[in-house]
């Protein structure tokens, strides 16, 4: 069976906006990272110098715009839906109101069969967002595993392409450079491994 990449940076394209799909019901819409954060966190990414050489003024941070914001209390800007597969709700840790108070949503992995989890690797979160104008984007990813000592991996896309595999432990910020067309596009983060929490997405036009 193939493997897949492992995380190295890189600059990916989406040029086929994805339109949305009508729903009732949905509310408009705070962890948040400024933008020398998230900076420093894309250079400090394998193959971030070939990258940052294909994003131009990315550097002139006072010049980002954050176009959207996605956490499971807030949605901001031109975010529109999240989707949640596949999340575990463990009373008094992760229960509903729980995630709801702490701003985050539980991924499990092992470990909690005896309570009757199936240790599945399912988690799922779509984050469907409105791109303003054709351009390049940042969108960062903010997660953490849980246990903090030990890791976790996921594999996070723009609409169907894959930026590779991302292990980590304890809090993660990793941004996600891609150019997108004008319109709808889909930032996707699938579990691959490990326990983890799913903190919130930020997208900027840089």
């Amino acid at each position: 069976m193939a493997t897949r990449d492992e995380f190295r940076l890189k600059l990916l394209k989406s040029l086929e906006p994805q339109p949305p799909d009508p729903r009732d019901g949905v509310a408009d819409t705070d962890l948040e990272l400024a933008p020398e954060l998230i900076l420093e966190a894309l250079k400090a990414t394998p193959g971030a110098a070939d990258v940052l050489d294909e994003l131009s003024g990315v550097e002139d941070v006072i010049d980002w715009v954050e176009v959207a914001y996605f956490s499971v209390c807030l949605k901001r800007g031109y975010a529109r839906y999240l989707d949640i597969w596949d999340s575990d709700q463990f009373d008094g840790f992760t229960d509903m109101r729980q995630c709801l108070r702490d701003c985050r949503v539980w991924f499990s992995a092992e470990g909690f069969g005896s309570w009757g989890s199936g240790e599945t690797k399912t988690g799922r979160v779509n984050c469907y967002f409105h791109a303003p104008s054709d351009g390049n984007y940042v969108c960062t990813a903010i997660l953490q595993s849980y246990p903090s000592s030990q890791s976790a991996a996921v594999e996070c896309l723009i609409d169907s392409s894959s930026f590779g595999t991302l292990g980590f432990v304890g809090i993660k910020h990793q941004p996600h450079p891609c150019f997108l067309a004008k319109g709808g596009h889909h930032f996707r983060i699938r579990q691959l491994r490990g326990s983890f929490f799913f903190l919130a997405l930020m997208v900027h036009r840089v």
